[in-house]
């Protein structure tokens, strides 16, 4: 019986404790021709996620920008 507290204990503190998706950064980015999104926790990944994935879509002489994070 103790051991099964323990054990729900610990899983419940080790959900508490783990990132969120509300916590998250969603972020678009697009060019003329492509869009790309990008997610992740930090904003500064998650922009640079969307600008990659919107530069392997886009042709060349073309520029992604940030539309939006969130």
């Amino acid at each position: 019986m103790k051991y099964t507290l323990l054990a729900m204990a610990v899983v419940g503190a080790a959900l508490t404790m783990s990132p969120t998706e509300a916590a998250a950064w969603y972020c678009r980015a697009d060019s003329p021709s492509a869009y790309g999104w990008g997610r992740h926790l930090y904003r500064h990944r998650a922009v640079r996620i969307a600008l990659y994935q919107c530069s392997i879509r886009t042709p060349r002489y073309e520029t992604c920008y940030i539309s939006w994070c969130r």
